[in-house]
Parts: structure tokens; C-alpha cells; sequence
């Protein structure tokens, strides 16, 4: 399933792991995806010694990553190959503090003062370019705050449960039962959401800050004057909803001067 070149990168990866890492895999003996998932994960556990399967016979189909034994709170309900397969080996990185993509002190601080418990459900596909945004997103803040869980859900395998739940498209997010959120999004907006609905303890003060130049907008204007700025010497803050801008959502630029065809990501 993986080829070699892929094990290579996955071991140079995995060669700074602390902890170790379980898949604990649940799913029934005649699961028409029992094979795939299992041979993936076994994959995956082969590139390192910190890495380890479990298997247990059970209906349906999904495993829990477990951290030295304990339950991290992340759970697939899916065989997260394509996109998704990202969202697996970030999970990993994050349970063990060494992803790349942890947010500001800040929304660290807003996410860890989130009210719990809180049990998110993404329903994805594996061909959905924005399910991995927001499946990372969520299970990096099951990583920063302990009252938080969130399960990754496969709509092609768990068919009769997204028609119950009348998913209409993904990525689709429930909060305890309740739609949360449908479409893209980033960390912000689903901390956003999450902070509505369930609320956030007080936090501690916040140090105060001066800067020389406060940069309104997070896209290449904005990133550009940031920069440079920086270059300089300058003390600088950049205040956007998101950093990126509109030209983050772009699939296809055809049009950039010596650039045959890029993403705006």
C-alpha cells in the first residue's frame, strides 16, 4: 500500500517520536474495509519502533490512538488514505509536540479555556480537498485541551449514518449531536463556534504588546508588508481573520508571470 519511497520519509518522521504511539483498531471480522485499514496501519506502525496495531474484533469500523496506553481522544472512523492520510500522521505528530502546525499562544489559550466536555464529529470524503483543514484543526485542539474529543468519519463507509444525520455535504462538523459547521474552515472559525456554544472559563491577563507597524489584512498585500517590514527591524502585528487571504481558497492560478499553473495555497 505504501511504497518504499513513502516508508523512507515516514521513518525520518517518526525517528524523534518520545512517546509511543497505538492504533487501537476495532472492526468487525467481515468489514468489507477490515483488510485496507489494517494493512495501512500496519504500514504506517513498521517505520518506527514507537509505533504499534492493536486488533479486536467489533462491529463496524474505526481505532483510537492511543498515547502510552492512554486514550488521546482522537478516533478515525475511516481508512484515512488520500487526503486523510495527512490528518494521520499530524495527529501523531501533534499527540507528541512535535507538529508543525500548533497556533499562537493566543488561540492556545482560548482553545484550553474551552468548556467541556466536548464530543466533535467531522463527516468527510476522502476526495474532499478542505475535510483535512478542518479533521487537523479539531484534532489538534483534542491535543491541547483533555475535555475535548473528536472522531473522523468516513461518509462512504458509514452510509446509513450520514443519511440519519442528513449530511449534506463535507466536511460536516456536530458538536454533541448538533451541526456545528458545514464547508472549509480553519481553526479560528471552529474555535469560534466551539466558544458560542459551549463557552470558555476565564482566562488569564493578557501581557500587553507595542508595535511599530500593525498590518490590517492576512493576504499577499498584507504577508508582503509584514515581512518586509520585519526585514527592517520593525516591531510587527498583523491583524486578519485569516492568514492568506481570499487567494487561499484558489485551486487553479494559471496566470502568474513565469508560473505554468500553481494553487493559491
Amino acid at each position: 500500500m505504501l511504497d518504499s519511497a513513502i516508508k523512507e520519509q515516514l521513518k525520518g518522521l517518526f525517528a524523534q517520536l518520545d512517546a509511543h504511539y497505538t492504533f487501537d483498531i476495532f472492526v468487525h471480522p467481515r468489514h468489507e474495509s477490515r483488510a485496507e485499514l489494517v494493512d495501512l496501519l500496519e504500514e504506517v506502525a513498521s517505520c518506527s519502533e514507537k509505533l504499534s496495531c492493536r486488533l479486536q474484533e467489533s462491529e463496524g469500523l474505526k481505532f483510537i490512538l492511543l498515547k502510552e496506553g492512554e486514550d488521546t481522544g482522537i478516533t478515525f472512523r475511516a481508512v484515512p488514505g488520500g487526503h486523510e492520510f495527512t490528518s494521520l500522521l499530524m495527529a501523531i505528530l501533534n499527540a507528541d509536540g512535535k507538529g508543525k502546525n500548533f497556533p499562537d499562544e493566543f488561540i492556545t489559550r482560548r482553545i484550553r479555556a474551552l468548556r467541556g466536555p466536548i464530543n466533535l464529529t467531522t463527516y468527510l470524503s476522502l476526495g474532499c480537498t478542505n475535510c483535512p483543514d478542518v479533521v487537523q484543526a479539531l484534532n489538534l485542539m483534542v491535543v491541547l485541551n483533555p475535555q475535548i474529543r473528536h472522531e473522523a468519519v468516513d461518509g462512504a463507509v458509514n452510509e446509513e449514518e450520514v443519511n440519519r444525520m442528513k449530511v449534506q455535504a463535507v466536511p460536516t462538523v456536530f458538536a454533541d449531536g448538533e451541526q456545528i459547521h458545514v464547508g472549509r474552515g480553519n481553526i479560528g472559525d471552529l474555535l469560534e463556534k466551539l466558544e458560542v456554544r459551549y463557552g470558555a472559563s476565564v482566562s488569564e491577563s493578557f501581557e500587553t504588546k507595542e508595535y511599530d507597524v500593525l498590518v490590517a489584512g492576512g493576504g499577499p498585500a498584507g504577508a508582503a508588508a509584514a515581512i518586509y517590514s520585519a526585514r527592517k527591524g520593525l516591531r510587527v502585528a498583523v491583524v486578519a481573520e485569516r492568514i492568506g487571504g481570499q487567494v487561499n481558497e484558489t485551486m487553479g492560478i494559471e496566470n502568474l508571470i513565469s508560473v505554468p499553473r500553481t494553487t493559491g495555497k
